[in-house]
């Protein structure tokens, strides 16, 4: 079983999403000389915290353990110590701080789109609005479509979760900047418990997952 949720706040298998990191570097060095898969969160550490909780992996560093450090009615604020920090609203990232390049905020009208694809008989299309301090503080715009890819069962901390893949890809002309996000979905609550997710054009995406829901 998953942890519980949690008012306050193993190994997992990626399914498609470890088929798209793994991409990056695939066909280009053989299976035996491919560098092992980053250590991960394992479900007795995930346990010992009482706290809503995600992981977080960028690049092949370890996996880290976000706890939620305080909660609004549509935001989460998860904190790695007090340098490193992840804003999500409805499993999306929507602020950062400690990544070196951060966005500041986002918004969209509406549902969000990638909720709104879920079973979704075509392509969904919407904008979206991020602010980022590149070259001073601006608001941006991102134009995107997202598509359900159908049923992906993945693993988190070792439990099987049925879930719908949407993959989102977006145009960010301000920033000549286009990109490719992947959320894995349940459709029942809408919860995110697996997304691939660009902040910056120079910042590598953020792999996350969710260990332990906040409710």
């Amino acid at each position: 079983m998953l942890l519980g949720a949690c008012s306050s706040s193993g190994e997992g298998g990626l399914g498609e999403a470890g088929n798209i990191l793994v991409g990056v570097v695939g066909g280009l060095i053989a299976e035996s000389d491919q560098p092992p898969a980053p250590p991960k969160v394992e479900r007795t550490m995930a346990e010992k915290y009482p706290f809503a909780s995600i992981g977080v992996t960028i690049d092949s560093n370890p996996q880290f353990l976000f706890l939620l450090a305080n909660r609004t009615e549509t935001d989460e604020l998860y904190t790695l110590g007090y340098q490193v920090s992840l804003v999500l609203r409805g499993g999306r990232v929507i602020r950062t701080q400690g990544l070196g390049r951060d966005v500041l905020g986002g918004r969209w009208e509406g549902q969000d789109l990638v909720k709104a694809a879920v079973n979704a008989p075509g392509a969904v299309q919407g904008v979206r609005w991020f602010e980022s301090a590149e070259r001073g503080i601006g608001t941006h715009t991102a134009e995107c479509v997202a598509q359900d890819f159908g049923e992906e069962t993945i693993t988190v901390l070792g439990s099987p979760i049925s879930t719908r893949h949407v993959s989102e890809v977006c145009d960010v002309a301000s920033m000549k900047w286009h990109f490719r996000n992947e959320f894995w979905i349940t459709p029942a609550d809408g919860r995110v418990w697996l997304s691939l997710q660009h902040i910056h054009p120079r910042v590598n995406p953020l792999l996350i997952e969710t260990f332990r829901p906040a409710e």
